[in-house]
Formats: structure tokens, C-alpha cells, sequence
């Protein structure tokens, strides 16, 4: 008891020598006077242009069906050069001519005969011989399957939206609320150093301690619970006023189909996750999958979304980029 009170009364003296008061309360301890340093990082800044997350997108040859009399129809087959075309005992060897919009057809038997060339276009007519066929183009579309194996049973947002001026002003809205709660967060979480207060070295221990208040791990995962609710909030809202595109058809339960003009595009997909390393209410996160892709209405465009490629609402903008 003597040694504790001989502890205080130290203290007590180095405080008021530099003309301080220490005060203590439920989760906090103040110092009066500016001595206290939070030390977070340095505060996010962004530029002018709006750097945002990138999906590498798999791009594919155009398909199309030749058909030829009331029923019948070879394909499909890929507008690419070097594709194999018609009967599979004698097919014809199709060349690109032109940038892809035509095409000619050589004989597998007979490689000094070239039939050609043909439009590409869709309802454009084909004659080999007494054969009539006329081309039918698949309807192209962009195709993103989720397969995220943390999945929880939840419908996931998914949509597309145009990159028009509109929705650009509304993405640089989100990214000013997206930088001004990291910075928040990044002040939340991190410790805080008091100056002026003495160092305690233990002869017993050898240590020095020093004069940092520790944020909990309780109270880092409160507040970036916290962030990440109030950013998939943001997100949301946006989702919900621009990302109006939504899928036409559903395959195998895990795979949507957009079908859009040609243009500059936005794809965003939210979906809750299981996450491993919270407990409790926070047992779950919202996985989020952001890009943006030039469509131009020829080439079928595909992407799978997976845990190794989706990211946190801070990487949308890339907020923890190093300058």
C-alpha cells in the first residue's frame, strides 16, 4: 500500500510540475491542455481524377449460327479467324477480311478455292454451291458469375450502370463521404500518445513504458463495424438511384446476364459473407466487386467474381493507395 501511494505521489509531482491535471473516466483518460497526439496515419487525400477498383473481363469472339433451309443450322461458331465451319467430315476454314466484318470460306479439301467474302452482319446471306444459309449473330451480353464459397443465402445487389457526367458527379459525391470516413476510422482506431507524461522503467522487467493509451481490440473491430455499415449504406443509395441495369436472365442459379448498347459501363455487386475473424453480430461482411468496362456491342464480355478478387468498400477508390 505505502509503495502504491509513494507510485501516486510521484506522479502526481511530474504532473504538476509541467502544470497538468490528469483525469480519468469510463474508456478514457484526459490530460489538460493539447498533449495528446492520435497516431493515425496521415489523412487520405484523393486527386482529380476518379481512380477507382478494375476487374480484368474475359473477351470473346462474336458467335453466330449459319441456318440453311426451313430448319436446319449449323453452329455456333466463333467470328474469329481459323474457325472450322459447316459438315464436320469436310468443313470450311473461315478467314476474317476487312476489321471482322466479313469473312471467307475455304474449303478443307481444297485450300486454292476461296468462297467469299460474306457480310458478318446478322440476316446476311451465305452461298456454297446450291447452299443458301443466312447468318444469325448471337445477341451479345456481358455474363458475371458469383462463386464466392463464404456466400450467405442472400440475393446479392448486382447491376450495371452508364458512365454518363451524371453518374460521374455522384461517384466523386460518394468518394468525398468514403474519404472523410476513413479518415475517421483511421483516427478511431489508432493509439494515442500523451506528451509530458513520465517514462516508468522497471528494474524488475527491465522495460520502459511508454506513454501510449492502446485502443482495444474490442473497440478497432466496434469501429470498423461501424465504417463498414455506414459505407455499404452510401453504397446502396447509390446503387439504388443509378445502377438501373439490371440482369435479364439467371443461369445455374449463380450466373447474370446483362444485354446493353454499346458504351462505357459501371458494374457493382454487394454480397454478404461470412467472415471468420469477427464474432458475434459481426460475424458477417459485405464482399463488394466494383469495375468499369467499354461494352461495344459485338464481343461478349464475361467475369467471375470470387473471394481472391473482391474487395472492401475502401478499395473502390483506392483510399489506402500510397502516394
Amino acid at each position: 500500500m505505502r509503495a502504491q501511494a509513494v507510485a501516486i505521489c510521484v506522479c502526481w509531482r511530474a504532473f504538476a510540475a509541467t502544470g497538468q491535471a490528469l483525469s480519468t473516466g469510463q474508456g478514457s483518460v484526459r490530460l489538460s491542455g493539447d498533449t495528446r497526439e492520435v497516431l493515425a496515419p496521415s489523412p487520405v487525400q484523393v486527386g482529380n481524377e476518379l481512380e477507382m477498383a478494375a476487374l480484368p473481363m474475359t473477351v470473346s469472339p462474336p458467335q453466330f449460327f449459319l441456318n440453311y433451309g426451313t430448319s436446319g443450322r449449323y453452329g455456333p461458331y466463333a467470328l474469329a479467324d481459323g474457325t472450322l465451319v459447316g459438315n464436320k467430315q469436310a468443313p470450311y476454314l473461315l478467314r476474317l477480311a476487312s476489321p471482322g466484318d466479313a469473312f471467307t470460306l475455304t474449303p478443307s479439301g481444297n485450300t486454292n478455292q476461296v468462297y467469299g467474302p460474306f457480310s458478318a452482319a446478322n440476316g446476311a446471306t451465305v452461298t456454297l454451291g446450291g447452299t443458301v444459309m443466312t447468318v444469325v449473330r448471337f445477341p451479345t451480353a456481358l455474363e458475371v458469375t458469383l462463386r464466392h464459397p463464404g456466400k450467405i443465402n442472400q440475393m446479392p445487389l448486382i447491376g450495371v450502370a452508364p458512365r454518363t457526367p451524371a453518374v460521374e458527379k455522384e461517384l466523386y459525391g460518394l468518394r468525398e463521404k468514403y474519404v472523410a470516413l476513413a479518415n475517421r476510422v483511421n483516427s478511431e482506431t489508432a493509439d494515442v500518445e500523451f506528451a509530458g507524461v513520465p517514462r516508468v522503467h522497471s528494474r524488475v522487467t527491465g522495460n520502459t513504458s511508454t506513454p501510449v493509451v492502446r485502443t482495444s481490440g474490442r473497440d478497432k473491430q466496434n469501429a470498423l463495424k461501424g465504417a463498414e455499415l455506414s459505407a455499404i449504406h452510401f453504397l446502396e443509395t447509390l446503387f439504388r438511384q443509378v445502377f438501373t441495369i439490371h440482369s435479364q436472365a439467371i443461369t445455374d442459379g449463380a450466373t447474370y446476364h446483362f444485354r446493353m448498347p454499346p458504351g462505357d459501363y459501371l458494374l457493382c455487386v454487394m454480397q454478404r459473407v461470412k467472415d471468420p475473424r469477427a464474432q458475434g453480430i459481426a460475424g458477417s461482411a459485405t464482399a463488394v466487386w466494383w469495375t468499369a468496362f467499354p461494352f461495344d456491342g459485338a464481343h461478349p464480355l464475361a467475369l467471375t467474381l470470387t473471394a481472391e478478387n473482391a474487395i472492401t468498400w475502401r478499395e473502390i477508390f483506392a483510399l489506402d493507395t500510397p502516394d
